[in-house]
C-alpha cells in the first residue's frame, strides 16, 4: 500500500535583518505532534532544486514534519527556480544563515510554523553539505535540538587558498564565474569577514565538540566535491557515545540524484530510509 502524499503549505518568516525566509511545511494529513525534520540545504542550491521536495516529501511521508526553507541571501527571488539576485547572493555569509536557522527554529518552537502538526519540544536538524556545516554550529549553540543529520556535510567555512584569499581581500569580492568580474556570481565581503574575524567560534570543526544532540554523521566515500576525509575529521571532533559515522561505497556528493533519471532515486532512497531509521531511534 502507498502512503498518501503528505500535506504541503508554504510560510515566509522573518531573518534577524528582517528579509524574507520562504518556507515549505509537509506534514502527513490528521499528524499531531511529530518530531520537525527542519532541512538546510546547500551552496548554490535552494529548497526546491534538484532532490530537496523529493527528501522533504519523503521524510514527512515517514511520519515526520518537514520545514524546508531558502536562506534568505541565497540569490533566489521568490519561489524562482534559479538564482536571479546576484547582488543579494553576494552579501550572503555563514553568520547571515546561523541566523536565518535561528529564525527558523524559533518560529517552529513559538508555533509559527507547524503548529499542531510537528512537536516544537522534538526539533531535528538536516544539512547537506554547506547546510550540513550550518547545521552543526547552529547545534552546537542549541543544545534543546533533539537530533542531528549531517549529510556529505563540510567540515570548515574555510574553502579557499591563501591566494584566492589575498585576492578577495585586496577586490572586496571573489569571482565565482569566468572573467573575474563582480558583475555576475560572486562573493562579497561579508563571507571574508567571517573567515577573517569569526573562524574559530563558527567553523564546523571547531564547534562539533559543543554538540549535544545524537549526531549521524553520513557521507560518500566517492564524494569529490567535499572528500570523505570531511566527515572523518567531524567524527574525530564530535563526542563520542552521541555520534554516528555513516560511510557509503562509490556514493559522491549528490547520491545519483542530479535528476531523477539517474538511477531513479536508488541511492538518495537508501540514504533516506537509513537517515528515518537512525531518527526514529533518537527521536521517540
Amino acid at each position: 500500500m502507498i502512503a498518501p502524499r503528505p500535506l504541503k503549505n508554504s510560510a515566509e518568516i522573518a531573518s534577524p535583518q528582517g528579509e524574507t525566509i520562504r518556507c515549505d511545511i509537509r506534514a502527513p494529513a490528521g499528524s499531531r505532534s511529530l518530531p520537525v525534520v527542519i532541512i538546510c540545504h546547500s551552496f548554490m542550491a535552494f529548497k526546491d532544486w534538484g532532490f530537496f521536495p523529493f527528501v522533504a516529501d519523503r521524510i514527512a511521508g515517514e511520519g515526520f514534519v518537514t520545514v524546508i526553507f531558502n536562506f534568505s541571501r541565497n540569490g533566489v527571488s521568490g519561489d524562482g527556480d534559479r538564482i536571479t539576485d546576484f547582488g543579494k547572493f553576494s552579501t550572503n555569509s555563514f553568520s547571515v544563515e546561523l541566523g536565518d536557522l535561528g529564525s527558523v527554529v524559533k518560529a517552529v518552537r513559538g508555533g509559527g510554523l507547524a503548529a499542531g502538526s510537528g512537536d516544537p519540544g522534538r526539533i531535528v536538524l538536516l544539512g547537506h553539505s554547506r547546510g550540513g556545516g550550518i547545521a552543526v554550529t547552529y547545534a552546537s549553540r542549541d543544545p534543546a535540538i533533539s537530533a542531528l543529520a549531517t549529510w556529505s556535510a563540510i567540515s570548515t567555512f574555510n574553502r579557499w587558498t591563501p591566494r584566492q584569499l589575498d585576492s578577495w581581500r585586496k577586490a572586496g569580492y571573489l569571482s565565482l564565474g569566468a572573467g573575474g568580474t563582480a558583475g555576475v556570481l560572486s562573493l562579497g565581503r561579508g563571507i571574508l569577514a567571517d573567515i577573517d574575524e569569526r573562524l574559530p567560534e563558527i567553523d564546523p570543526v571547531s564547534r562539533a565538540a559543543y554538540i549535544t544532540a545524537p549526531w549521524m554523521i553520513l557521507h560518500g566515500k566517492a564524494d569529490v566535491t567535499v572528500p570523505v576525509r570531511e566527515a572523518n575529521t567531524l567524527f574525530g571532533a564530535s563526542p563520542k557515545g552521541r555520534t554516528e559515522l555513516v560511510l557509503l561505497k562509490a556514493v559522491g556528493h549528490l547520491y545519483n540524484a542530479r535528476s531523477p533519471d539517474e538511477d531513479h532515486y536508488t541511492t538518495i532512497n537508501h540514504v533516506i530510509s537509513l537517515t528515518v531509521d537512525w531518527l526514529r531511534g533518537v527521536t521517540r
